[in-house]
């Protein structure tokens, strides 16, 4: 893809991008307040849009606007150890707003959040959406460096994937309590079909009732209600 970036970062190389999640009071924290380092406004892309499907409305709507974020904090789960994305909005805080002072002239629907492992930056992508009639698309200077914004994560996506990736952990309890300690390779926390994978093997004349048993032991598990 080809992007313009209406923000210029300053010449200070970015550090990580502080990750509230993983801090023992920001665990379940799903909405923070955060500086802006850089935003990047897609302007065309090209080839196929399996990495980027975020872009693929680019030019079609003058009112959504494909774009980047960079901040130095944020509540937002980047895609990453088996668990999908979280998904939620950024929005400015104090300017930018209209005459009312009631709603932004724009906000940033984020639908992908990544991480450079190397650099520990997080990217939010998404589209930047315009209150019709109040912004020029090409003059507007969204998110601007150093500007305050407040990033939420959309509840409901979270809570539904963080019980799905829970319930990865039960398993490999599960599995424990039945006496089979496998070593875990893989877990996929994605919606569309999750599973823990394991390093070894149980004798086919033995998967059928072993298969029962870890269902009782799951389920005794859950009814046990562990905090």
């Amino acid at each position: 893809s080809v992007s313009s970036a209406l923000t210029v970062p300053s010449n200070t190389a970015m550090a990580g991008t502080n990750l509230i999640h993983l801090t023992y009071d920001g665990n379940f924290q799903l909405e923070t307040e955060a500086t802006v380092v850089t935003c990047r406004v897609i302007n065309s892309r090209s080839g196929t849009s399996t990495d980027n499907p975020h872009c693929d409305g680019a030019g079609k709507d003058p009112n959504n606007v494909p774009m980047e974020l960079e901040l130095d904090a944020t509540t937002m789960h980047p895609q990453g150890g088996g668990q999908p994305t979280d998904i939620g909005t950024i929005v400015p805080l104090s300017t930018n707003y209209d005459a009312e002072g009631a709603s932004p002239l724009y906000s940033a629907t984020i639908d992908k959040v990544t991480i450079d492992r190397a650099t520990g930056i997080v990217t939010h992508a998404g589209s930047v959406t315009l209150k019709t009639d109040n912004i020029a698309r090409s003059e507007q200077n969204f998110f601007p460096p150093n500007s305050k914004v407040y990033v939420s994560v959309n509840q409901q996506n979270r809570r539904l994937l963080s019980e799905c990736h829970t319930a990865g952990h039960v398993v490999d309890a599960a599995m424990a309590k039945c006496e089979k300690l496998l070593p875990p390779t893989k877990g996929y926390h994605f919606m569309d079909g999750p599973y823990v994978e394991y390093r070894g093997s149980i004798d086919v004349k033995e998967r059928e009732q072993f298969l029962e048993k870890l269902k009782v032991a799951y389920q005794e598990l859950i009814e046990q209600d562990i905090p």
